[in-house]
């Protein structure tokens, strides 16, 4: 009940007939509720919100390997674009990379908030998070070896290793990666040879 009062509070913010930077202001400062027990800051929360309209939004299909979807409500999906991109970014860039290295159980739904990004800032920030992981999957030390994927997820609780998994926290990036050079140009970030995961 709690969280869907919240999602409401972002409907009714990017609904109101406002320049888009003064939203992003509100939600950087929080404007739309107090931190929750599960201490999402209001970025974290946007983040929710639009994947839960995504979600229930329209099968997209940019290649057969990489299924996303697009929102129903074309103007609010313009207005998510532009805020993450321009009017979030850099700021959404962490939030970002934290929801992208959680999702661990249904990581092909990554692609749902991927579809949004079109930053250079940000496709580089998932691209130099995915180099940093796919060097840890070579270190010996299994502390040492997740300690860059636990700082990412930033559980409160401390979680099992196979869910801060180098590897399989590269290989998410790598799908997003995949995903986004087939949507846009990216060849002045990386090429295919870069994301691979073997040397």
């Amino acid at each position: 009940m709690e969280q869907e009062k919240k999602t409401k509070d972002i409907e009714t913010l990017l609904k109101e007939r406002r320049p888009l930077e003064d939203i992003a202001l509100d939600i950087l400062d929080g404007a739309f509720g107090e931190l929750d027990m599960e201490r999402k800051d209001s970025l974290d929360r946007f983040l929710d919100f639009v994947y839960s309209k995504v979600q229930r939004g329209n099968p997209f299909i940019v290649h057969l390997a990489y299924p996303t979807k697009r929102m129903i409500d074309t103007e609010l999906e313009k207005k998510v674009i532009e805020l993450i991109n321009i009017h979030l970014n850099p700021d959404i860039i962490l939030p970002l990379l934290k929801f992208f290295t959680r999702n661990v159980h249904n990581s092909d739904t990554n692609l749902y908030i991927a579809y949004l990004i079109e930053a250079d800032e940000i496709i580089k920030a998932i691209y130099d998070t995915f180099i940093m992981f796919k060097k840890d999957i070579f270190e010996k030390d299994k502390d040492k070896r997740t300690q860059n994927v636990r700082r990412m997820q930033q559980f409160l609780a401390r979680i099992d290793s196979h869910s801060a998994s180098p590897l399989d926290a590269a290989a998410r990036l790598k799908y997003i990666l995949e995903f986004l050079s087939l949507k846009q140009n990216v060849s002045h970030i990386y090429s295919a040879d870069d994301i691979k995961l073997t040397a």
